[in-house]
């Protein structure tokens, strides 16, 4: 009898965070251009243009470029599913960077209780380790500033 490998299990990024808002507020963060410009990109990087058409099939793009000299990316998508407040699923595709690297998804789940709102992320479909780990680390370091953009709205 011949065996077959198991298929590989696809690399994904998986996050919490727990923030002082309401769930509303969070997901209107990641949903409303003006806020994503705010704390989106990574160090280094500035939003130039964010489009959101936030209706499940709508696209946005978020386009961003050094803060300290030349270079220019953007991430594109479709959103899959809108839940507000509690759910946002879309797809994510670099423009401009990572040329090799699929198409993947993104899964934001927010759960509010006692005045916290806890993120789930999942970020799928990594075609390697590497890609992997520079997202986790972009994913912590917006995060970070998803928080101060939280606290400095509720103070």
């Amino acid at each position: 009898m011949r065996t077959f490998p198991d298929p590989p299990i696809p690399l994904a990024v998986e996050l919490r965070r727990s923030f002082r808002a309401p769930a509303e507020r969070v997901f209107r963060a990641w949903t409303q251009p003006a806020a994503l410009r705010e704390w989106w990109c990574p160090p280094g990087w500035a939003a130039t243009a964010v489009e959101i058409d936030l209706r499940v099939g709508g696209a946005y793009s978020i386009a961003m470029r050094r803060t300290d000299g030349p270079g220019a990316v953007a991430v594109r998508g479709r959103f899959i599913e809108i839940r507000p407040p509690e759910r946002l699923v879309f797809t994510w595709r670099w423009e401009g960077a990572f040329p090799d690297s699929p198409e993947a998804k993104v899964v934001i789940e927010l759960r509010h209780a006692a005045g916290i709102t806890e993120l789930m992320l999942r970020h799928e479909q990594f075609a390697d380790d590497g890609m992997r780990h520079l997202h986790w680390s972009g994913w912590l370091a917006a995060c970070g500033r998803l928080d101060r953009l939280l606290e400095e709205a509720a103070g």
